[in-house]
């Protein structure tokens, strides 16, 4: 049954369903529609619908459908990056929640490091961070496998090579900054809403961490709080130079850089 025809003969609107993979818009005229993901922010923006916060609340697998939809959004993430770091609170504790969960699963650094190590300008800012913080610097010069490493010949270029198990290749964002709707207003107005949600937000920023292909579209906007961060922490510190040193492009750069150096 369609949802307008169940919206016609039950008297309650929450018991409303859709089928698998479509969320519940309200339209204008306060009558309810099925949609795709992918369409549901489409039809926010043109003014066909409304996002309404009590649906989606009660229905946790399409509020779950919508955030994926959001996370693989470039456009709106790199307007929830610019908010996280306009908010230092938020940075704190998301920063904080995200070191907590590097230290469980290795797998979270692995996406947060692939991009920044993959690409040639984020990986040689990447080795000023790491110049630049002391306790890196000293955990580096203290690493004898690093320092072997750094002045052993070239590796094998490649992001594919048999010798990094975690080099997939990554696509950084170049294009404008822009949501990419036709009226941004209107979803600025849900992405705020589900901003100042701390709940949700949580959720979010766990589908961001746990995403690679994300991970590299956020990578330039957060590098710095990101690797001040693991670098911070001793053990994941250690974790991240065991990571860098599996990968051939990031080591090589690494050789070039240190030639003229102490190391």
């Amino acid at each position: 049954m369609s949802p307008h025809h169940q919206w016609k003969n039950m008297a309650d609107p929450d018991t409303i369903t859709c089928k698998s993979g479509h969320l519940l818009l309200q339209k204008n005229d306060g009558t309810p529609t099925c949609v795709m993901p992918s369409t549901y922010l489409i039809l926010i923006d043109r003014g066909f619908g409304n996002y309404d916060s009590s649906i989606m609340s009660k229905r946790p697998e399409m509020m779950n459908q919508l955030m994926q939809n959001m996370v693989s959004n470039e456009k709106l993430m790199h307007h929830w990056h610019e908010m996280m770091q306009k908010n230092p609170i938020i940075m704190m504790n998301t920063m904080n929640d995200w070191i907590s969960q590097m230290k469980v699963n290795p797998e979270f650094m692995k996406n947060i490091l692939g991009p920044m190590a993959s690409d040639p300008q984020l990986r040689e800012k990447m080795i000023q961070a790491m110049k630049k913080h002391s306790h890196m610097e000293n955990s580096l010069k203290m690493h004898s496998a690093w320092m072997d490493s750094v002045h052993h010949p070239m590796m094998k270029s490649g992001m594919h090579s048999s010798s990094c198990s975690w080099c997939p290749s990554y696509k950084m964002d170049s294009s404008s900054p822009s949501t990419g709707f036709s009226n941004s207003d209107r979803i600025m107005d849900v992405m705020h809403e589900l901003w100042v949600n701390s709940g949700i937000s949580y959720e979010i920023h766990q589908l961001m961490i746990q995403n690679p292909s994300h991970m590299s579209k956020m990578s330039e906007q957060m590098m710095n709080p990101i690797l001040d961060s693991i670098m911070d922490d001793e053990d994941l510190r250690r974790q991240m130079i065991e990571l860098l040193l599996e990968h051939p492009e990031f080591m090589n750069s690494i050789r070039h850089s240190e030639t003229n150096t102490d190391h």
